[in-house]
């Protein structure tokens, strides 16, 4: 999980939110709560979330991915319009833009109506992931002693962060980051083996271009850029090859 960098809510939601609101308080109180609205006029009424410039704007925020588990369509469902504090609890946050993040189906469906209000989870839009999470092997923690422990836990809980599904997606990106380590180990190695300064720096060279195709992985519109940037953290041949680059 990474940061994500949400704009200013769609024209669509600020001429809107307040009508669609009202419109949705007015049919609480008429059947005497959310759960008896009429399924059919209940869809009609919250249904302008779906909007396709609300969608857009989230996800766009979190470049196509899930905000939770940093997955693209086609690996975990569609991405979907999630709300952080569950509308079904808190309808008048239905239209909120502060309450709404590009979520895939299957931490969509995991999370369900999970009372973030009253037990708090990490919402990427508000607070850094990278200070609240770590990983050990393809397990993704929460960092121990940080104010965002209990939060962190919960999260990795609730959206199923340790399923599967990502195991495999963490395992397959963990074997291409230690190929590439690999390489850059023998690079450096190939480096501190040059005996001309024209050599040496032919091979920095293209130890920056292994640096540049490792870099790739830990961009914001990566796939799963929180588990590769953990990776590259504790890998030394990473390390020393950035100090050797930096200090060309």
């Amino acid at each position: 999980m990474i940061k994500i960098k949400k704009a200013s809510p769609p024209q669509v939601l600020i001429d809107n939110k307040d009508s669609w609101t009202a419109a949705l308080k007015n049919a609480i109180n008429q059947y005497g709560g959310y759960d008896k609205i009429p399924a059919q006029e209940k869809e009609s009424l919250i249904s302008h979330y779906h909007h396709k410039d609300i969608k857009h704007s989230l996800c766009v925020s979190s470049h196509g991915k899930c905000a939770f588990c940093e997955s693209k369509p086609g690996e975990s469902g569609n991405i979907e319009i999630e709300h952080f504090a569950p509308k079904s609890l808190y309808p008048d946050l239905t239209f909120e833009w502060e309450n709404l993040l590009p979520a895939c189906r299957k931490c969509n469906e995991a999370k369900r109506d999970f009372d973030t209000v009253k037990e708090s989870i990490i919402d990427p839009s508000k607070i850094d992931p990278e200070a609240a999470f770590t990983y050990a092997y393809l397990r993704i923690r929460p960092i121990v002693g940080t104010e965002h422990e209990n939060s962190a836990k919960a999260t990795i809980e609730v959206c199923n962060l340790n399923s599967n599904r990502l195991y495999t997606a963490r395992a397959k990106l963990m074997q291409s980051l230690t190929e590439y380590t690999d390489g850059l180990k023998d690079k450096i190695e190939w480096i501190l083996e040059a005996d001309t300064e024209y050599k040496r720096k032919i091979r920095i060279t293209k130890l920056r271009n292994s640096l540049d195709e490792i870099n790739s992985l830990l961009r914001d519109d990566s796939l799963y850029a929180g588990f590769c940037r953990w990776f590259v953290s504790q890998c030394p041949e990473y390390i020393e090859a950035r100090k050797i680059v930096t200090e060309q």
